[in-house]
């Protein structure tokens, strides 16, 4: 038999031709006919020209079949398919399941994609088909992250996809609520986690991943709770009640000593009402937690300058021009430093570096007219 393929290395159905079987391999199977009417796929291998109908197993056939199932689920003669597949192989299901697993687990995640595809395009009255295609989506999206691919975005998104026309399906999946909750909370979406998790819990209260669940929705509370402190201590602060500000930080560090985003605005406020001392100790606390934060440096070295500390204040203020270079606050507040130590040659000099960074900066231009005409 000849065979007239076309390359094409982008067709992962390339390889596939379709006979008619013979005659005599005709039969009923547990209800469904085998018969000649409908054309049978096979694959063979790629290059060969010429195949020979002996070499034909059942095997073979369904193997062909599952890739359609993969790549092209709108096949005519998918139905037909489908009902050829359970009744040749009726544990199939089970069996490429177990494959599947296991090539995942080995990192051989083209094979692994390839037989869940197949597996949800075959069985999609089955939830577990569209979660074991998701987790091999997402142990790739991960595999391309570590290698800081583009592709990882690629993968998560199909991950999402599969997620939501498995949701779609099985709403009352309890195991797709839970790792799409998991998808969802690595991914960032703090809203869709809660979505799929509170889901989770309705479905199966009584399940053993239950109590890590309700951890996870605490956290996230507590999360959202401490934004909306935060915001409202920032606000306290800017409208000039930092006092107010000040008391709210203290009575959450009681209970939270850990979080560096309270240590900074009780520094912050503190700076603000002149309170240098507490300002920089609350800074400091703050830097045991966040130690790559342009702001926490800055307002470390304005409390220094205004305590004399010019040595200290110079060291936090390279650290954070180290981080960001270009930072015009920062290159001002040398200046400024120099202005408080008596250098203005090098204090004019951060200042026009700041001007031609940004020749709309209005404070930098201020304290070059202020040293000129003082000169």
């Amino acid at each position: 038999m000849k065979i007239n393929n076309v390359p094409n290395e982008q067709d992962p159905l390339q390889n596939i031709i379709y006979i008619s079987l013979p005659d005599k391999t005709e039969r009923e199977i547990e209800g469904f006919t085998i018969n000649s009417k409908h054309l049978i796929p096979i694959e063979v291998p790629e290059g060969q020209a010429e195949w020979d109908l002996k070499d034909l197993s059942w095997e073979m056939i369904v193997s062909a079949m599952l890739k359609i199932f993969a790549y092209n689920p709108n096949h005519e003669e998918i139905e037909y398919y489908r009902n050829f597949i359970f009744a040749v192989q009726p544990n199939l299901v089970s069996e490429l399941t177990k494959t599947g697993i296991i090539k995942a687990e080995s990192k051989n995640f083209d094979l692994a994609e390839e037989i869940f595809l197949s597996l949800n395009h075959l069985e999609p009255e089955s939830a577990a088909t569209y979660l074991n295609l998701a987790l091999v989506y997402e142990e790739q999206a991960t595999l391309f992250e570590k290698t800081g691919s583009p592709l990882e975005e690629d993968y998560i998104e199909k991950a999402f996809t599969v997620y939501l026309e498995g949701l779609q399906r099985h709403p009352e999946s309890s195991d797709l609520h839970f790792y799409a909750g998991y998808f969802f909370l690595k991914n960032r979406n703090l809203a869709k986690t809660l979505e799929h998790f509170d889901r989770f819990l309705t479905l199966a209260p009584t399940d053993s991943r239950s109590p890590q669940v309700k951890e996870i929705i605490d956290k996230i509370s507590m999360q959202d709770n401490d934004d909306q402190l935060f915001a409202e201590t920032f606000d306290l602060i800017k409208l000039g009640k930092e006092a107010d500000a000040i008391s709210r930080i203290d009575e959450y560090l009681l209970r939270n000593p850990t979080v560096w985003n309270a240590w900074f605005l009780k520094g912050w406020a503190s700076r603000r009402i002149n309170d240098y001392t507490n300002g920089k100790l609350a800074l400091e606390k703050c830097l045991v937690f966040e130690k790559n934060n342009v702001d926490v440096y800055n307002e470390l070295a304005i409390c220094c300058m205004e305590m004399q500390e010019f040595k200290d204040a110079e060291l936090y203020l390279k650290k954070a021009l180290a981080i960001e270079p270009e930072n015009i606050k920062i290159i001002s507040n040398f200046g400024v430093m120099n202005i408080k130590m008596g250098n203005t040659d090098e204090a004019l000099r951060f200042f026009q570096t700041a001007l031609e960074f940004d020749p709309e900066d209005k404070i930098a231009a201020q304290y070059i007219k202020i040293i000129t005409e003082e000169a």
